[in-house]
Formats: C-alpha cells, sequence, structure tokens
C-alpha cells in the first residue's frame, strides 16, 4: 500500500510562496486598517461635535448657535473670572475632556505642534482661541469668527499621535452661526492637499478634507 504526502521540498516551496504574498500584501492590509481606523475616529469626533451644538441650544433655549454662550470670544485665561464663555466654555463643558490646552504652549497635550500634507508639505500648525483633548483621544481646537458667525474648528482624531497629517487625523471644519450644521471649509474635494490660503495654519491644506471624506460615506482614501 503506497503512502500519499508532501515532500520536505515542495513544503519549503509552499512556504516560501506564501512568505513572499505575505510580505507583498501585508503593508496594503495595515493601511486599509489604519484608515479605517481614522475613518471611524472622524465620524465619531463628528457626531460628538453636532451633538453638543445641538445640547447647548437646547440648554440655552437658543434659536441659533450664534446666541449661544459658545459663540463668543474665548473669556478663559482669567481663573477669577465669575463665568466662562466662548469657544472654551463650550469645549470644557460639552464633550468629555482627557486634557485642555488654553495656552499655544500646551498644544502638545491635545494635537501636534506641526502637520503636513500627504506629499510632506509643511501644513504648518493647529488654529483656535482654546483645544481638549476628548476621553477617546481625539484634539479638538475652537475659535469663533465673530464677522463670518461661524466657530472655525480644528480636529485631530488621534490627538498629538502621529501620523498628523491632513486628510488622515487632520481636519477643518465650521459651525453655522445660524443652523449650528458643522460642514467643511469648503465643499470642493479637489482642495484637499493643495494649499489654497495662506493662513499659515493647518487650514491651508486641510480644506476640503472632511468633505471629501464625508461624501465617500465616511472611508477615507488618498
Amino acid at each position: 500500500m503506497r503512502k500519499f504526502g508532501f515532500t520536505l521540498a515542495e513544503v519549503l516551496i509552499t512556504l516560501s510562496i506564501i512568505s513572499v504574498v505575505s510580505i507583498l500584501t501585508l503593508p496594503s492590509i495595515i493601511k486599509n486598517y489604519r484608515y479605517k481606523t481614522y475613518s471611524a475616529a472622524l465620524e465619531k469626533t463628528y457626531s460628538q461635535i453636532t451633538d453638543a451644538v445641538n445640547t447647548i441650544m437646547v440648554d440655552e433655549m437658543a434659536e441659533t448657535f450664534a446666541t449661544t454662550s459658545a459663540s463668543l470670544p474665548s473669556k478663559c485665561s482669567n481663573p477669577s473670572d465669575e463665568r466662562e464663555y466662548g469657544a472654551c466654555y463650550f469645549l470644557k463643558n460639552y464633550f468629555k475632556v482627557a486634557n485642555t490646552c488654553p495656552y499655544t504652549s500646551q498644544v502638545t497635550k491635545c494635537a501636534s505642534s506641526s502637520y503636513k500634507s500627504i506629499s510632506g508639505a509643511n501644513a504648518n500648525k493647529v488654529f483656535g482661541e482654546y483645544c481638549i483633548q476628548t476621553t477617546n483621544g481625539a484634539g479638538i481646537c475652537m475659535g469663533y469668527n465673530a464677522n463670518t458667525k461661524v466657530m472655525n474648528v480644528f480636529i485631530d482624531v488621534n490627538g498629538p499621535s502621529q501620523p498628523n497629517i491632513v486628510g488622515l487625523d487632520a481636519f477643518v471644519a465650521v459651525i453655522n452661526g445660524n443652523t449650528g450644521e458643522v460642514t467643511d471649509w469648503s465643499n470642493n474635494a479637489d482642495s484637499c492637499n493643495k494649499k489654497v490660503s495662506s493662513y499659515n495654519h493647518v487650514g491651508d491644506y486641510a480644506s476640503g478634507c472632511l468633505y471629501k471624506v464625508m461624501r465617500n460615506g465616511w472611508v477615507i482614501s488618498e
């Protein structure tokens, strides 16, 4: 009676083929996993911002976001102030906060000190009057523009952690003063990671990136 099986040479060849295929496909698998992680974190952070907007409007019985305490220049620098308001009041009271970053020198507790575009160009620093890091790890900075009546928002889905790249973990948004709707600075996805402004902060390259991800069904792609 003959016994059938694999020779040692056949086993080694098979293992070699499997190893080569794994080496070729593993980077792509890791990248896709990271992108899915960033996408999920961005969608969650966006939802938290939207919920916070709705909540403060209900709490203060405000018909518009522009008439809430959030829509004022921040008043959090002086601990003796009887009442805080503005971006710092909104961030500290309507989000679950792990770290606060009231000054630029402390921003590295909540976000990175500098960012890059997907091509490696210098996208500079964050913006805003006040920053926090949420208990989920996301960094959020905000600052109210009295001229346009919108709250400008910077989002880093994983805080100061890498990669600190626009369109992957760093995004910009605005909160509409009338409707409270949270949108991108631009509805042009093609502007993402292209220098379209000269603010000398992340907004120069990030405009359109949030819109691109939302349009793609909360899927990040290069």
